[in-house]
């Protein structure tokens, strides 16, 4: 009984290594054109200012398939942490930030 346990744990070890998920990547496996994992270069060599050493997804899915995220904007502005209406508050005092400062250089614009 064991020994079939430690069977079928191994066949299912190795069961999505070689099989393709998405649409593209089975067409890819017909055509004869899966290969070898895709590799990708560290984050931080991708750009200067990116400070993350590791890729959050593996690179089969950033390519072939989608990742979803959920973000929350009051206008324009991203709001990190839902803390009611002290989230709320922030959000708008960033806002006129912005516009104060968007007004002030379009007037220094306009004077020249």
């Amino acid at each position: 009984m064991q020994a079939d346990a430690r069977r079928r744990q191994r066949s299912n070890d190795n069961y999505f290594e070689d099989v393709p998920r998405s649409k593209l990547e089975r067409q890819m496996a017909q055509a004869g054109e899966w290969c070898e994992p895709i590799t990708l270069r560290p984050p931080n060599e991708a750009t200067s200012s990116t400070p993350v050493q590791y890729w959050q997804h593996h690179p089969e899915k950033l390519i072939f398939q989608s990742c979803d995220y959920e973000a929350y904007y009051l206008g324009s502005m991203l709001v990190k942490e839902l803390r009611g209406t002290e989230s709320t508050q922030d959000a708008c005092a960033k806002m006129r930030v912005n516009n104060f400062a968007k007004k002030k250089s379009l007037k220094k614009k306009l004077q020249k």
